[in-house]
This record gives structure tokens, sequence and C-alpha cells, in this order.
């Protein structure tokens, strides 16, 4: 079975080859031939030909993993037992069995460094890609529960330190592309919108998602006008990206600060929300501040600004 049945992403082919099978029979007997014939003038260094004694461990561990590497372990082990057995036999003294041991136990420690190789490699290779796209960025989002404690703490450490802004964005017409490209191409339009929100956001400001197709970052210590030039880095960033289909993806942002008369978090959040609802009304692909009580004049150009009572008023130039 293949991944597409599976759900699971195709193992290595690991099929051992009958040319590797045979080089790993042959190479350990080679051996035990070569050390019984020469058993006179070998000497210690001619002890070394027990090297190839190695090659079945290396070889069939490559293919059959721990099974290969305990065959290869036996095969070897039995070579140069039968070997020193006849070498014993026609120089008529004693098995070396202390040669025995250390082939053996070298043998081994190959057999368990090539077995703890291959079963990483093998892991390796079959475990799961983590996708690194943009629809993984999206999905990292905090959202829910979590994103809604963070913005608690940082309103109430706003009580004792203002200010507290924060810029709440929608793509715009998104339910004109769910209804074009269906619902998962349209949500590549937000992939688009967290990718230009991440570029401008510094690592200290915090940020997620409201809904489907909502984002909101807290920008703690930052006045509205602050937020609004943030706000407007970010919708000049998104034009830089590449739409997921001909055309532009736009954003329209809705901006509040946090006021000491706000009794939670919730009523700051309301109030980012009338903003960005005044903007989708009055088109879209703009910026729209909540005016309040934090005392900050509003006198940046062009910013449009909502009353409380959803009166809208654009400065045109600053005092």
């Amino acid at each position: 079975m293949n991944a597409s049945t599976t759900g699971r992403p195709d193992a290595p082919d690991l099929s051992m080859p009958s040319h590797a099978f045979l080089i790993a029979a042959f190479l350990p007997a080679l051996a035990a031939v070569a050390r019984t014939a020469l058993h006179g003038s070998m000497g210690g260094v001619g002890l070394l030909i027990w090297i190839l004694g190695l090659a079945p461990v290396f070889l069939l561990t490559r293919y059959m993993g721990w099974k290969g590497a305990l065959l290869g372990l036996a095969w070897t082990s039995a070579m140069v037992v039968i070997a020193e057995l006849f070498t014993a036999l026609l120089e008529g003294g004693a098995p070396a069995w202390p040669l025995v041991g250390t082939v053996i136990a070298v043998t081994g420690a190959a057999a368990l460094g090539a077995g703890l190789e291959r079963q990483f490699w093998v892991s390796r290779q079959t475990e799961p890609v983590r996708s690194e796209g943009p629809a993984q960025i999206v999905s990292d989002l905090p959202t829910g529960a979590i994103l809604y404690y963070f913005l608690d703490k940082l309103f109430e450490a706003a009580r004792r330190k203002p200010p507290l802004s924060i810029v709440m964005l929608e793509v715009d017409r998104y339910d004109e592309y769910v209804s074009m490209y269906g619902e998962a191409k349209a949500s590549r339009a937000l992939e688009v919108a967290v990718q230009a929100l991440k570029a401008q956001t510094r690592a200290s400001n915090m940020y997620g998602r409201i809904d489907d197709r909502r984002l909101v970052v807290f920008l703690s210590g930052e006045t509205l006008a602050g937020a609004y030039g943030f706000a407007v880095r970010v919708l000049e960033e998104i034009a830089s990206f590449s739409p997921p289909w001909s055309g532009r993806v736009t954003l329209s942002a809705g901006i509040a600060g946090f006021e000491t008369s706000m009794p939670n978090a919730d009523a700051l959040l309301a109030r980012s929300r009338q903003a960005l609802d005044t903007a989708r009304r009055m088109g879209g692909e703009r910026i729209v501040v909540a005016s309040g009580t934090t005392g900050e004049t509003l006198v940046t150009p062009g910013m449009t600004v909502v009353n409380p009572d959803g009166k809208v008023r654009e400065i045109r130039s600053s005092v």
C-alpha cells in the first residue's frame, strides 16, 4: 500500500539485491578459507583478514534492519569458529578462543552500531514532512482561549501603564472569493494576509486569528497614531505578495485603543470591531480608527475616525 491509501508516507525501498546477498555470504567464507590455508604464516597482522567479516553485518543490516544485523553477526561468528577449529586441527593445538571472542565482540559492536544507524535513517525517511508553507503559518496562529488570555493580561497591564492599541484586520471580499473559488482556495487569501502581517510585526507584539477571516494584533505601548502607521505598513506589505489568483488581495483594518472607562478587554475588541465594520462598509481597503477618551489628538492626514456613536469623520490636514 502506498501513501495515498494508508495516509502515511511511503517507506524507503530497501529490497536487497541478489549480488549484495552473495557478497555478504562470500566474504566471511573467504576470510575463513584464508585463515585456514595460511594458518602457519599469517602472524598477528594476518588476523586483520577478519575485517572482511564485517561485510555481512553492514550489508544485511542496510537492507534487513535488526534481523540483518543478527544474521550478519551469526554468519561471521560461525565462520570464525569453524576457521579456528580447522586451524587448530591442522596445527595440532587448541583453538585460539581469545581471538574468537575478540572477533565476535568487535563484530557484535559493529552490528549494534549499524542497526542503530539504519533505524535512525529509516525513521528520518518515513517521518511526515512538516509543512512550512503559508497554510502552516495560519494554523500555528494563536486563537480562541489562548488569544483572549493574552489580551486579558495586556488589558490589565494597560490599566497600570497605558497605552494599548489593537488592530483587527479582515480580508476584503472574502465571501466573494468563497463563492468563486471555494472555501479551500479562498483561505489562501488569509495565508497571504498572515505573511504580510508577520513581515511587519515585531517579535514583542502578540498577534493571532479571531476567526476564519479576521486577524488581530495587540500593540502594547503603542498609541493610536502608532497603530495606524503599523496598519498602513501591513496594507502596503500585502501588495508585495503574489495573490493566489489573478487580481489583488486587500485588507481592511479597524483600530482601537485602551480607555480607562472600558470594563474589560471585550469592550476594547468591540471598539476595534466597530472600526473594522465601518471600514468594510466604506468599500474596504482602508483603515478606520475608533476615537474615544484616551486623550490622544488624532491629527494624521487621511485618517478615518469613527466615534462611539457611529459618526465617521476624515482628518483632512494636521493641526
